[in-house]
């Protein structure tokens, strides 16, 4: 029986291979078993157990929720500027128009 937790090899692999198609890999090489202690084959670095996948799997998708949130508040305080940065262009516009 094989442990419930990941080696590094493996862990690599996963990172290698991507949330996504380690879950297609979950689903095609289950041989219709779905129980967590279930064994899952077609990685480089051997079987795995399906509850130390699903583990990583859950640890991962945190991950790069996190990740995205993070540039998607990047991507608005840049927004941000950009609109203050437009709204003072035309301040300035209306001001020296106005002393002409």
């Amino acid at each position: 029986m094989l442990p419930d937790v990941l080696t590094d090899d493996q862990r690599a692999e996963l990172e290698r291979l991507g949330t996504a198609y380690v879950r297609l890999k979950i689903v095609n090489y289950a041989g219709g078993n779905t129980g967590r202690e279930s064994m899952i084959g077609g990685f480089d670095t051997g079987a795995m157990k399906r509850k130390a996948i699903e583990d990583w799997l859950v640890t991962r998708s945190a991950q790069e929720d996190a990740e995205q949130a993070k540039k998607q508040a990047d991507i608005l305080k840049w927004a941000k500027i950009a609109a203050w940065a437009a709204i003072a262009g035309v301040a300035i516009t209306i001001i020296v128009a106005i002393l002409k």
